[in-house]
């Protein structure tokens, strides 16, 4: 299966260079889904060894097709020869000198070549498979540390939020003790509601800034780049894949590229299985060589040419039992393909299923956290409201505003749920049309 267009056009900047690729991390306008995206795939290192991966691949294509060329070598010899009879008289020396041709060529086997030739195909298919399944998993990771970033942004400001409901009440917690209308430990209280929102904020600050840090990371950058974001939106449309779950489940069984890298990978333990059992037989090999030889014997010069031609018929009888263990151990690594494919297909289902189901959990949790927040912001007012009356307690007040925050980080928290399943799902299937992205720009 070829590469995707985005991992085509990944590949082309690849070639060029790493350099080229690169773009300076300076961005004058936040940046979207799809922007950090396309930045992650050009500058992420694992897409250049993906890419690495293919090319070494396609080098074994070609090196297993170089078994139906002719092997041809061109010598050049040099000798010289002196030797000394019985008697101890030294016969003339000798200086033989030329040059030679040989040729040999396999016109015939049993499949060793063809299988080798397979068994390459294969490989070069499951690499791209490999590289596809990168950038997927690439384009995960992005969205994953996309949507953490931009849930730990909203729920800072959720948390900033809080800290200033918190100021409000110390300031009238104080205006009600100046006026004698409460005592100083409604100022305690309040002032204690104030420190711990405020430790909630320092929290999800420095959350934030380690979503960011990561997200920087997958995008290519060092992890101090900042990133420039734009915000959680806050009217979220969820629906569910108008596919059930069992189409779900059979559309990732002939997607995912994992999947059918394995089965690739299966295709070529089959093939390297017959190019073992092909050299246990016989095979034909022409053979032919041309020479030219020039003998120099003090001083007297003989030229003579030399030429030969054969087949040669070779069946091996006896390796040491070298080829049956082979055979027998290419026969392991087809059943150990079998058993990975298997054990893959098992756990792309076992992700669809828990991806459905994760995604159903978030479409219901979002109608839920947003009542939650509707009923926490209301009961806060009037807990406000009646304070302020006399009417409520302290207590009353932070009560409902510690309810009103939990409120906001359940309500951002269902937000998040969803875009993350979302994201998973498609990248448990192999690929999902979603509804557009209500945050990416027009």
């Amino acid at each position: 299966m070829p590469l995707s267009k985005v991992g085509v056009a990944v590949a082309a900047c690849l070639l060029a260079g790493p350099a080229l690729c690169e773009t300076a991390p300076h961005f004058d306008q936040p940046l979207t889904l799809v922007r950090l995206t396309d930045l992650a795939l050009t500058n992420n290192p694992s897409t250049r060894i993906a890419w690495g991966a293919i090319r070494e691949s396609e080098a074994g294509v070609e090196l297993a097709r170089a078994g139906y060329w002719p092997q041809i070598s061109v010598d050049y010899g040099i000798e010289r020869d002196k030797t000394k009879n019985f008697s101890g008289a030294s016969n003339p020396s000798q200086t033989s000198y030329g040059p030679s041709l040989s040729l040999s060529y396999l016109l015939w086997d049993f499949g060793a070549r063809s299988g080798s030739v397979d068994a390459a195909k294969f490989s070069l298919a499951a690499s791209q498979l490999d590289a596809n399944q990168t950038v997927q998993d690439l384009i995960l990771a992005v969205e994953q540390d996309y949507y953490q970033a931009l849930g730990l942004q909203a729920l800072q400001e959720a948390d900033t939020q809080s800290v200033q409901d918190a100021s409000a009440s110390l300031d009238a917690a104080q205006q009600r003790k100046n006026s004698g209308l409460a005592t100083i430990g409604d100022v305690y209280q309040a002032e204690a509601a104030l420190a711990g929102a405020n430790l909630a904020l320092q929290t999800a600050q420095g959350q934030f800034a380690v979503a960011r840090g990561q997200l920087a990371v997958a995008v290519g950058y060092d992890a101090d780049t900042e990133l420039p974001l734009v915000t959680l939106e806050k009217q979220v449309s969820a629906a569910m894949p108008t596919a059930s779950v069992r189409e779900l489940l059979d559309k990732a069984a002939e997607a995912r590229p994992e999947l059918l890298a394995a089965k690739a990978q299966e295709q070529s333990a089959v093939a390297n299985l017959e190019a073992t059992q092909g050299q246990g037989l016989p095979s034909l090999i022409l053979s032919g060589s041309a020479g030219r030889s020039t003998t120099d014997i003090s001083g007297q010069k003989t030229t003579a040419d030399s030429y030969s031609a054969g087949l040669t018929l070779s069946f091996p009888l006896f390796t040491g039992f070298a080829n049956q263990a082979s055979n027998r151990r290419a026969q392991a690594q087809v059943d150990v393909a079998e058993a990975t494919t298997q054990q893959l297909l098992q756990q792309v289902q076992l992700e669809v299923w828990q991806a459905y189901q994760n995604m159903n959990t978030a479409v219901s949790s979002l109608d839920t956290a947003e009542v939650q927040l509707k009923n926490a912001q209301q009961a806060d007012d009037v807990a406000n409201a009646r304070y302020k009356n006399g009417l409520d307690s302290i207590l009353d007040v932070l009560s409902a505003q510690a309810t009103l925050a939990n409120a906001r980080v359940q309500e951002v928290q269902a937000r998040l749920n969803w875009f993350a399943a979302q994201a998973a799902m498609g990248h448990a299937v192999g690929g999902l049309d979603a509804p557009k992205d209500a945050m990416e720009s027009p």
